[in-house]
């Protein structure tokens, strides 16, 4: 075999790989749907161009889900939903492939899904596959790129604001908005709705679009901030001490462990412990911490605070202590030893829908109903209600979402301050943005009871 030959072997093999990585996440989304839960993210074994093509196909599948799902069922005699997962996972890849990743080439693209049907499905999937994706690329080769969208039955919104026009009859008619959004951006139609009677068509169409964006890396930085050797992978965020890495994920690490103070986080999501910088807690209890990103955030801030942090989940613990282990104002508890001392500040980042960082955690849309909403409410009620007994007198509650639902925020404030208590600030931050201006959602207020 000649040397070119091989290599192209070689690429075939990894790209085999990184597919048939992101085809099992995506038979288990298939199995769950629409209670979709994070992928596992577990990537060894994988060369860094490997990750990142598996990771790709996922994400991009999960996000433009209802969209990919409404182009396929246009060669398909039955629904997509009703095959079986691991076809859906195959033909859905293939899929989002062929549409939204258009630097792979598409015969390459169709003969390997073609491959994985015959691994994960059957072998007599394969002339299905075939068929299927093979009429979608006639279609989609056949498309122009535009520089601008907009609601239009031809138009797939693309994240940098441009579209594939795909012929008239590509999706829905663009009237009814709401039904054409769901297909157009892969959104829940209640959410829409909602969205659509508390700001209007042009802010829901805003925020749908946001949740197709590809969010960058930001990460809070120190200051005075000096980015030594990693100056030509970072570039300055529009918010202060925050930048953007446009760097290879593996030199990430290490400008991370270069000072303490950075660390990987949502321009937004830094807001809500700024929040109590011209306040001079004692004593301060982080209850919801996660893994210790707004933890670590708060002992910067409060550097003469003796910080106590605690999350229900053991796993998140283990990180939580991992992340904290070089703060010496920070001890990780047990969250039921959080009720055997009082404080002066409570950060409740509370468990919530995450309808702020849809583009971040895609999968989240397709969890959003009455129930769970429903069910969200009620235990950041329980949250909020147990964190007033932790308070010292004229004690300071922190409470933050990544949700821009009010029933999740402003709801939860006025109810809790019913019964007194002053409101000292609150911040809505709505999804926005794009590269070094792009922002997740989120919500804080900080009340002193």
């Amino acid at each position: 075999m000649s040397e070119a030959s091989t290599k192209q072997a070689t690429e075939q093999a990894q790209t085999q790989t990184a597919r048939l990585w992101a085809a099992h996440r995506l038979t288990r989304v298939a199995e769950q749907f629409p209670q979709v839960d994070p992928p596992d993210n577990d990537l060894s074994g994988l060369s860094s161009a490997d990750a990142a093509l598996a990771l790709a196909i996922y994400r991009t599948t999960v996000q433009r889900w209802f969209t990919l799902q409404h182009l396929l069922e246009k060669y398909l005699s039955k629904q997509v939903r009703r095959l079986e997962p691991q076809m859906q996972a195959v033909l859905m890849s293939g899929a989002a492939q062929l549409v939204f990743l258009d630097r792979l080439p598409a015969y390459a693209v169709v003969d390997e899904s073609v491959r994985l049907a015959h691994q994960l499905v059957r072998p007599n999937a394969r002339g299905m596959v075939n068929a299927v994706l093979r009429k979608l690329d006639r279609q989609v080769s056949k498309a122009k790129r535009v520089s601008a969208w907009s609601p239009d039955s031809s138009l797939i919104p693309l994240p940098d604001g441009g579209a594939i026009q795909l012929g008239d009859g590509a999706l829905p008619p663009a009237s009814p908005l709401d039904k054409y959004l769901v297909v157009a951006t892969s959104m829940p139609l209640r959410m829409i709705r909602e969205w659509i009677d508390r700001w209007g068509d042009e802010k829901a169409i805003e925020l749908c679009l946001q949740t197709i964006q590809n969010p960058p890396t930001t990460i809070a930085v120190e200051t005075p901030f000096e980015p030594g050797a990693h100056g030509n992978h970072i570039k300055p965020h529009h918010i202060d001490n925050t930048v953007v890495w446009q760097g290879p994920s593996e030199l990430l690490r290490d400008f991370l462990a270069q000072n303490d103070a950075r660390r990987v986080q949502d321009a937004a999501s830094v807001l809500a412990v700024q929040s109590s910088a011209d306040q001079h807690p004692k004593t301060i209890l982080d209850y919801c911490a996660g893994q210790g990103t707004k933890t670590r955030q708060l002992a910067l801030l409060h550097p003469d605070a003796q910080i106590t942090a605690t999350d229900t989940h053991a796993g998140r613990r283990e990180a939580l202590r991992a992340a904290t282990a070089s703060l010496p104002n920070v001890t990780v508890i047990e969250p039921d030893q959080a009720a055997e001392h009082k404080y002066d500040l409570v950060l409740l980042d509370v468990p919530c829908s995450n309808t702020g960082v849809l583009a971040r955690r895609p999968e989240a849309r397709y969890r959003y109903t009455q129930q769970t909403l429903g069910d969200l409410v009620k235990l950041q009620r329980t949250i909020l209600e147990q964190a007033k007994a932790w308070l010292a007198p004229n004690g300071l509650l922190l409470y933050s979402t990544c949700s821009i639902e009010p029933p999740e925020n402003q709801n939860q404030i006025k109810r809790l301050l019913r019964h007194g208590g002053e409101l000292l600030k609150e911040h809505q931050q709505l999804p926005q943005g794009s590269n070094d201006t792009y922002t997740d959602g989120s919500y804080h207020a900080l009340v002193k009871l």
